[in-house]
């Protein structure tokens, strides 16, 4: 009799750990499906309100299966645009006002995601990668009088870092807030 009970417990523990494994291939499989590179998501047409062609936002999110964007502001000279994918933070779109001696290439310094990068011959823009800075043409404040309103990419999605596609979204976003209320 106890041989029968052993059996069973021991065909119970084989389909308990059949199980298991089953349950554990089945969130591995559904947790790498985003890295097949497929976007199951539209990429957006505009960052928190500024449009924005979705062409030249694609190059910099990963893949996945839901997109989202949302909008902070940490202070009130700053706000932010966060592009999130599957949860997690992948493009993060700023405007912020800075000092009149300040150029692209030194607010980029304060910025992750920016390092490497060249300027533009005017030093209105400045761009690597995965970051980038744009120096708006005209905007101004009566509330900042001696500051300038500049725009702030980075990318915090690994492996996607594109110079030239960097360089064009820093132009159109730049342009963008100077067509917008904020100018």
């Amino acid at each position: 009799m106890s041989f029968l009970r052993l059996n069973k417990h021991v065909r119970l523990a084989k389909a308990a750990a059949c199980l298991s494994a089953a349950a554990a291939l089945a969130v591995a499989t559904t947790a790498c499906s985003s890295d097949t590179g497929e976007k199951k998501y539209s990429v957006p047409k505009s960052l928190c309100g500024l449009a924005l062609a979705p062409e030249l936002l694609d190059p910099f999110l990963p893949a996945g299966g839901s997109v989202s964007a949302g909008s902070t502001t940490p202070n009130s000279g700053t706000k932010r645009c966060d592009v999130s994918v599957d949860g997690k933070l992948a493009v993060r779109a700023t405007q912020t006002w800075w000092g009149d001696g300040e150029n692209a290439a030194t607010v980029a310094a304060g910025y992750d995601k920016t390092d490497g990068g060249a300027a533009s011959d005017d030093d209105r823009f400045y761009y690597a990668g995965s970051g980038a800075v744009g120096k708006t043409a005209s905007c101004t404040s009566p509330k900042r009088p001696d500051q300038d309103l500049y725009a702030v990419i980075q990318v915090f999605t690994q492996d996607r870092s594109d110079p030239k596609a960097m360089k064009k979204l820093i132009t159109a976003y730049t342009k963008a807030i100077e067509q917008s209320s904020a100018c």
